[in-house]
This record gives structure tokens, sequence and C-alpha cells, in this order.
């Protein structure tokens, strides 16, 4: 096989806008950031340029390159181009003949193209139509009426769900409005004897100490051909020699693994991967195979539920992570870098499973790659999400193939633990319909649901293929919602205004979407501000970059049944953050001591695609929101918790995920916040592997007469495993401002360029420091500081500083200096 790579900076991107020149654009890549590196739109990231940036989606684009071809390719009976995705609804000419349609950005485009080819110079043009013009045109051939979407439809693409396209392009409650057009993954020609290699992917059996590995070669002919494939896998080489015939053919090896090392999510073993070699037909092809089981847990439980979780290599996982999103709204930006800094700080924080979103992308292989290595479950929606989608016989057909090639595409990838078929879009018409309208919206519901089921009944029934999130059954989307089955997304907080306690009144099986705003950190509102002086949060540029419609109210509300209001701009952005740590700590580790009943949490959500006011815990620029921090001690493997039952009775819990026993101390030290010890309560600890369980409960009144005149300060220490573990946490026995908190007098001493020491001369919360300008992150922060107790912070920032510059970057602030002027 011969391979003419079509990948370059080197094309020309024009437009049908009047006037438009031609501009030198990459692909892969997209037209937004060509018109960005070319000059003609601004940082649509920045102040209010996203206004500025709405016309491109008008317009139809086309990109435009030469190529040359030698004799000896031409004489190849077989010639195909190959899109690994065409953004959207596209054309591509070669030599001004039609070659190639495509619909579907999620589906590869290969065809066969020798006939319109010549040797030396060729014309290659992808025209791609403005999604909105073919937006009109399929919702004129669909029966049911559609909600067309919320907001302002200057700033968001009405109907988005009846193109094949990442929903979120067309705007959403946390992203901007840049529907791009372009080329993502390989664009090249392939050229051959009449053989292709369409798709490769296995299958394993882990019996009696042994794995199987079952390898499957789909190879596309146009004539009868000898070929042969060679695989190389475990020190053992197989080859095989293979009679095609026109059409599909299917070459299988099976390979035997004697005590084969197996493949762990974070926290619970190793991420053993074995390379896999395939070479066929002059391309050589690596793939990386863990060995796991993986199975969905349902079954009865104490509670009258039935329960829902997973089961890696014979261990029950407590699912702790969160919701991806794409990482930004222009695909060219995205690189294996990025990916892996975000699945890196996950697993920092502990996490073990995250959910690919179905507003989204099914991600590239970088993404898929660095979730096997760090040892990330992925949950996986396709590609559907808060809609009714089509449900006429192409849209069908189409989606079918695209579940084939994605399912075939993917499912090598052991980090893969389940299939969703969309999110949100079983509950949505219960959310919105009126009576009369809800049995078609049910119907083409049901269609699309089950031809994204069928095609993981036919190419993967390794895992289970959940109908919807949230759902309670796999055999029925409709019944959501439920605590007692299956997963819910749980939004009575931050959509229903309830407070933090609500989180401790359900008891979900597994909640797989919730989340709290905040605003991102200080340097990246300065970032996207670019020097405006309107430093306030209701000021334009701040309500810009605000996508939730009440999301500043909701905010501000909150602090006042929690928290005093903060003092100036910046001390608004710090309490958000802090706001936001609050209640997900609340829900997480109430629900993580509620194990195994509730065994799995997934906050929405972890990142950005831009600059804004979200529900993520790390910004668009990669800062570490205080709620991040927070996470690495909520998902810590041993953690201690407390809180005020119903009954207004103290209790404390110890969590343990530690797949052995525990056995520990934990200390309970009274404060005033003068700083003076007021008592001390010791508890032994043992816990069963996997256990959480009470150690205490009590009336408040054994700890203080006056619940807003201290505070608990709980630590856990212990072994498990031979390995020792510790976590501490801090109880209140009442809201934050009826406290009277007293200046901590917290100093700042830089030890060296990636050390800090913190110290308080009295107790200071959520003591949060900053080196202003560049990302830093920290080993840990917005932390509680207790006289006689200085802590020692490591960091590691993208541009290290001198000692110097850190003194002069440092800002720190705390829960008093919120609202206090010093």
């Amino acid at each position: 096989m011969k391979k003419i790579d079509l990948a370059s900076t080197q094309w020309s991107l024009s437009c049908n806008k009047e006037g438009f020149a031609p501009i030198p654009a990459a692909l892969p890549g997209d037209n937004y950031t060509a018109l960005l590196d070319n000059g003609i739109i601004k940082d649509p990231n920045i102040g209010l340029n996203e206004d500025a940036a709405q016309w491109p989606r008008e317009y139809d684009w086309t990109w435009k390159r030469t190529f040359q071809l030698s004799a000896d390719v031409l004489t190849e009976k077989r010639i195909w181009l190959n899109i690994d995705s065409l953004d959207t609804v596209g054309t591509v000419r070669i030599n001004g003949q039609e070659a190639v349609k495509s619909e579907d950005m999620f589906l590869r485009v290969r065809k066969d193209v020798k006939e319109f080819l010549r040797e030396g110079e060729n014309e290659i043009e992808i025209f791609i139509l403005a999604p909105e013009k073919y937006i009109e045109e399929a919702k004129k051939n669909f029966r049911l009426y559609i909600w067309p979407g919320p907001g302002d439809p200057s700033h968001h693409v009405s109907n988005i769900r009846h193109i094949r396209k990442v929903q979120c392009h067309g705007g959403w409650d946390w992203g901007l409005c840049i529907p791009v057009s372009g080329v993502n993954g390989d664009i090249s020609l392939g050229a051959s004897d009449g053989a292709r290699l369409e798709h490769l992917h296995t299958e394993q059996v882990l019996q009696d100490n042994k794995a199987k590995l079952t390898v499957i070669a789909e190879i596309d002919s146009i004539c009868a051909l000898e070929k042969e494939i060679v695989w190389t896998f475990n020190g053992e080489t197989k080859r095989v020699n293979a009679s095609l015939v026109p059409g599909k053919n299917t070459v299988t090896a099976e390979f035997l693994v004697e005590n084969p090392a197996l493949w762990y999510p974070n926290g619970y073993g190793e991420q053993a991967l074995y390379p896999l070699v395939t070479e066929f037909d002059g391309i050589v092809k690596t793939k990386r195979i863990g060995f796991r089981t993986v199975e969905n847990i349902r079954q009865p439980d104490s509670k009258g539920g039935t329960s829902f979780f997973f089961r890696v290599n014979g261990i029950d996982i407590f699912a702790k992570g969160a919701n991806w999103i794409p990482l930004d709204s222009r695909p060219q930006t995205f690189s294996r870098e990025r990916y892996e800094q975000y699945v890196r700080d996950s697993v920092e924080v502990g996490m073990n499973m995250i959910r690919v979103w179905g507003g989204g992308y099914y991600e590239n292989e970088d993404f898929y790659d660095l979730c096997d290595e760090y040892g990330l479950l992925v949950w996986q929606d396709f590609m559907f999400a808060c809609a009714v989608y089509r449900d006429d016989r192409p849209f069908l057909e189409l989606i079918s193939q695209e579940g084939e090639y994605q399912i075939k595409r993917l499912k090598d990838h052991p980090s893969i633990a389940l299939w969703c078929g969309d999110n949100e879009c079983a509950g949505y018409h219960f959310w919105l319909l009126e009576d009369h309208k809800l049995i078609p919206w049910v119907i083409a519901h049901d269609r699309v649901n089950r031809t994204m089921g069928e095609q993981v009944y036919q190419h993967d029934r390794s895992r289970l293929y959940w109908p919807s999130s949230p759902a309670a059954i796999p055999e029925d989307a409709s019944d959501a919602e439920k605590e007692e089955k299956g997963d819910i997304h749980y939004w009575d907080v931050w959509h229903g205004g309830k407070g933090f306690d609500a989180y401790q009144k359900i008891l979900p099986r597994f909640c797989s979407e919730f989340g709290y705003q905040s605003f991102p950190c200080q340097d990246t509102v300065d970032r996207f501000l670019d020097g405006i002086p309107h430093r306030n949060v209701t000021a334009p540029t701040m309500e810009f970059h605000q996508r939730n419609g009440s999301g500043n109210s909701k905010i501000v509300e909150m602090f006042t049944r929690y928290f005093r209001q903060p003092e100036g701009f910046e001390n608004f952005i710090y309490l958000s953050q802090v706001q936001q740590s609050v209640a997900m700590k609340t829900g997480i580790e109430y629900w993580r001591s509620c194990k195994p009943i509730c065994m799995g949490t997934l906050y929405w959500q972890l990142n950005d695609n831009w600059p804004v006011a979200s529900w993520s815990s790390i910004d668009y620029y990669g800062n570490w929101k205080q709620m991040h921090y927070h996470a690495r001690h909520f998902f810590a493997p041993v953690i201690v918790t407390g809180f005020l039952n119903q009954d207004k009775r103290l209790e404390v819990r110890a969590v343990s995920d530690v797949n052995a026993p525990f056995n520990g101390k934990a200390k309970l030290e009274l404060f005033d916040f003068s700083g003076n010890l007021l008592q001390t309560k010791e508890l032994n600890v043992e816990l069963n592997a996997m256990e959480a369980k009470a150690i205490l409960c009590c009336e408040v009144k054994e700890f203080t007469a006056d619940p807003a005149a201290a505070f608990l300060h709980v630590t856990i220490t212990g072994t498990a495993d031979g390995r020792e573990y510790a976590n501490e946490n801090d109880i209140f026995f009442t809201e934050y401002k009826k406290c009277e908190l007293e200046d901590g007098a917290i100093t700042a001493k830089i030890i060296s360029a990636n050390e800090i020491e913190l110290s308080a001369s009295k107790p200071a919360f959520f003591v949060f420091a900053e080196f202003r300008g560049t990302r830093t992150i920290f080993s840990d922060n917005s932390v509680t500081l207790l006289p006689g107790r200085p802590r020692r912070i490591t960091f590691r920032q993208d541009a290290p500083q001198d000692i110097a510059a850190l003194e002069q970057s440092l800002e720190v602030r705390d829960l008093y200096r919120s609202y206090n002027r010093i």
C-alpha cells in the first residue's frame, strides 16, 4: 500500500462572502482557527469578541490545494480518499468532479476515487455547507415539533440536533457559539493492488489465569487476492495467508497468555498494557491491549432498590470522577499535551472514571490512549444530547454506520467501561413536553436509541449498553431519575435552588451528573477581560462570560444562605469557588459514606471549552479551581467526614476504598475561632476492605453549647495493605456566616522555587494561594490553617519563576478576609 498524505498548511480557504479573499489554512484544521491566524477575527475567548465572530456560520467554506501523483501510484488497482472526520456536511471535488459527499462528522469518509485522478498535478476541493442551511432543510422533513433550544438565536444554533455535528458547537449553558467547519484527524489518499484494511479490533476472554485474545482484521477487497497479515503479540508472531474475495473479508488469529498482568483503574492496581503489532500490505499498526473484566452490577439492595456499580477484575469500584466536555471550541487546538494535562490532573486528585458527555466528540485516540495509561475508566456516551432526534430511515441508517465505526474504533481500549445511548434525551420529553405531544417523541427517541443499542449488541457484547443517562434499567430509558436504581442526574441544588443539605436527603445508587457553578480563577478572568476596567461581576463582559441565564443570581443568592457577602471583585471570584467546593464536598462525602448503596459520583464538569463561569473544577486555561484541590481530599482512598443528620445530631463517618482492612485512629479536635483547643477525642477505627461506617453519633452539645462558637478539626490516620493513609476535614455546626471568624494574620514564606510555607496565628479557612501571571499547580490548596501548625506546600509552574518573582506575584486569600478589608 502507498499513502499520499494530504495534511498540510498549504491549503487555501475561501467562502461565499462577498469580497472575501482566499487565505492560507491548515488541514486538519477548522475555519475559525484559520480566520484567527490570518487576523480576520479576534480571539472569541476574549472580551465580547464572540459577537463579532458569528458571521462565519452564515457562509459555505471551501478548502483547496494541489498535489502531485506519480505514474506508479496510478498503476495501483485501487486509490481511495480517507478523511477521519469531515465537519460536517461536505462535498469533495477532485479535478473539478464530485467524488465524495458526507453529512456525519462522526463517520469516517472512505471512498474509492481513482477515476478522478491523473498523473502529475491534481486539485482537491473540500466544500462544507453552512450548518444552518442544512438544518433548515432537514427539519422540513421531520414530522415532530422540536423545541429549538435555549438562548439568544444570535448566539445559539437552533435545532442543531438535525445535523450530525458536535452539539455544543451551537452554544450551551457553559459554551460559546462557534459552529466550526473543517477536517479532523487523518486526511490522505491510499493506493493498493485491491485490498484495504477497514477495521482492526479484538475480543478477549479471561478464565483460569489465562487470557485468550482474538484479533480480527476486516479487509475490503475489489478483487481476489492472496495477502499475508502478520500479528506480533506478547513475544509471539503469527502469520496468516488470507485468500481474499471481492467484498468484505474477515481474518482472525488467536493468542493465549498465561497468567496475564491485568489492567486496573486508578487506585486499584497497575495499568498493564500489551502491544499488539499488525503488519498488512506494507502498513504497520500498533494497539495496546489491557486485559480486564468489567461488569455492571445491578442487584436488589438492602434499601429496597437496585444496585448500579462497576466491578473490574472482581473488585467493586466506587466511581469517583467527573464529566468531560470538548477541550475547546476549535478542534485544531486539540493536542496530546492538552489531553494529558487534564487526564493527569484528574488522576492526581484520585479520580478513576470520566464520562464523555454526549454533546461533544467521540474523542481522538490520544484521549483514550491516555485514559488507558493513567487508569481512567470511561463512561462513553454516544453523541446525542438533550433533544429528540430525527427518526427517518436515512438518519437511522446514518447513525447506525456511525455507531459501528466508533465502536470498532474504540472498543479495544480497556478504559471504556460502558456505552451509553445519549445524555438526557430520554428525560427530555418528560421535562419539556405537553402530554399530547409525548407519545411521538417517545417513539422517535426509542427508534434512535435502539439503533445505537443494536450496534453495541452486534459489535461489542463485552460491555453493557445503557440506554440513556439518566436511566433506571437497561431495557427502558423512560423511567429515569429514580434514586432507587440506575443512574441519576441531580440538579435540585443548582437548578432547583435547594440548600446544600439536599444532597444528604437522597440516596442515589450512582449519580452521574450534578454540580454547582463558580467563576474561573482570577488570572483567567483578567485574561478574558483584557484590560477592560469594569471589574464587576454584573458588568457586560462578565455577564457575557456567564451562559447560564440565572447563574450569577444563583451564586449570590446562595452566598446569602451560607456566607457573608464578599468585599470587592476579586473576593467575589474567590468566594464563588469556596461555595462551589462546599457544595460538591457536601454531596460527594455524604454519598461516599453511604456505600455500598451509592457507588458512584461523577460531578459536572471537569473542564471548560472557553473562559466562562461554569460548573468546572479546572478552568479553560488549565488552572485548578479550589474545588479541584478539595477533590484531592474528598476523593482520597480513605476519608473522614461529618455532618448534622436529620435529627440534628452529629455523625462522623469513615470511608475506605482500599481493598484491604484499614486500622487506624480518628482524632477530633474542638477549636474556638481564636484558636484555643477546647476538647480532644480519639477513636479507634477499624474498617473492612471497601467499607464505610459511622464512627461517632452524638448530640452537638457534647462538644459545644454554642454551634457558632467552635468547629471540629478531624483527622484520620492508619494503615491498610502495608500502606499509610491520612485525611483531614472540618466540621462546622452551623452556617459559616454565623461564625465570628477572626483574623488569622496569615504569613506566607517562599522556601524555594517550588515550595511555600503558610501559617496563621488563628484558625483560617479556605486559605488559597496564587502566583499571579503563570499557571501554578499546588500539592494542596484552599486549606485550613491552625495556629502553631504551619503547612508546607509544593508547586509546579508552566513558566517557573525565581524567588523574587514568586514573592512579587504571590497572593493569599481566606474566608475571613473575603469580607473584611485588611
